[in-house]
């Protein structure tokens, strides 16, 4: 097995987790929040269908502390997950992504196991097929990310927060697709009635109060406040949960803007590297089809206080003109 210093993918407190399950189940989900996410369910592309196991993704779900769930079920839930993340299958992904459970965080290990598998630890247990779905989510979008990248003993990843963020997007992108998915093809029959579960858990988490933007600061004027705070810690999550909200629609609007993770933290300068600059080089190895999402991001960061970075010349100016049309 692989070693290093650094075995965790992140850190959080438990205790913030066992808030998580204390909110549950959401029986009064915010009215607020539907109506004004209602549009931006309303996707520009057609979905794609995609079997994740088919494909050749390999889940296994190992070990005990899962309750009364049994680890077929939980491999069920878990293959919908990737389902809904991936429209391909990255060549990264050819070994295992091996899952068992934890009574601390959920946590996508630094460290392989013996024959290079991915290591997920998940905190969820018994029928919360929500926070299954909430967790995996997130540490697979890590995995999609390149995220033992420039990981070293000596390295800090100033733009880990960024990775987090849009691993907390992806969470709140996938409890609400999968909601409507499980509505029409669940992956097991029971798992039909689970879709209202994960549609307010979606709903809860969105219209929390902290994730809001305040009204007096547009986006790029709150991320000049907290950028030293975030390249500091990547794991304040209130604050990250406010950039994911934002980021959201972009997904939502093309699924398949998902693929773009895979070209993400691939230059050797992305660990210590301005947010312009990371942001730029994911641009640069993100191919064509996904560029226009990406400045698209970049475009975003820079609402309300001016032109964004220009992200290169020719071609690549138009591809960033065009986003901020939108």
């Amino acid at each position: 097995m692989k070693t290093n210093k650094h075995p965790e993918r992140r850190k959080g407190t438990p205790r913030a987790w066992v808030m998580r399950q204390m909110r549950l189940p959401l029986i009064i989900a915010s009215v607020f929040c539907s109506m004004s996410h209602a549009g931006a369910g309303q996707e520009s592309f057609d979905k794609p269908t995609v079997n994740s196991r088919k494909m050749g993704l390999d889940i296994k779900v190992k070990g005990d502390g899962w309750g009364s769930a049994r680890p077929e079920a939980i491999e069920n839930v878990l293959y919908s997950v990737a389902d809904e993340l991936m429209s391909r299958l990255p060549n990264k992904l050819n070994k295992p992504i091996v899952v068992t459970h934890t009574k601390s965080n959920p946590v996508a290990l630094y460290d392989r196991g013996p024959n290079g598998e991915y290591l997920v630890h998940l905190h969820a247990s018994g029928q919360s097929w929500h926070l299954y779905v909430y967790e995996f989510a997130h540490e697979l979008c890590h995995i999609l990310s390149n995220y033992e990248e420039h990981v070293g003993a000596e390295t800090k990843k100033y733009n880990q927060w960024f990775e987090e963020t849009l691993c907390e997007t992806a969470s709140l992108y996938t409890l609400k697709s999968l909601a409507e998915t499980w509505e029409k093809t669940p992956p097991s029959p029971e798992l039909s009635a689970r879709s209202k579960n994960l549609r307010r858990f979606f709903e809860h988490l969105v219209g929390e109060g902290h994730r809001q933007l305040p009204s007096y600061a547009p986006l790029a004027s709150w991320l000049e406040e907290h950028k030293d705070d975030l390249r500091q810690n990547p794991y304040l999550r209130e604050k990250n949960e406010v950039v994911a909200n934002l980021l959201l629609p972009l997904f939502q609007s093309n699924p398949q803007n998902w693929d773009a993770l895979t070209y993400l933290n691939l230059d050797p300068a992305d660990a210590r590297s301005s947010l312009e600059d990371y942001l730029r080089h994911w641009y640069q190895n993100a191919p064509l089809e996904h560029k226009h999402f990406v400045a698209s991001v970049l475009s975003l960061m820079w609402e309300g206080e001016g032109a964004p970075p220009s992200l290169a010349t020719g071609r690549d100016t138009a591809v960033l003109s065009a986003a901020v049309a939108e």
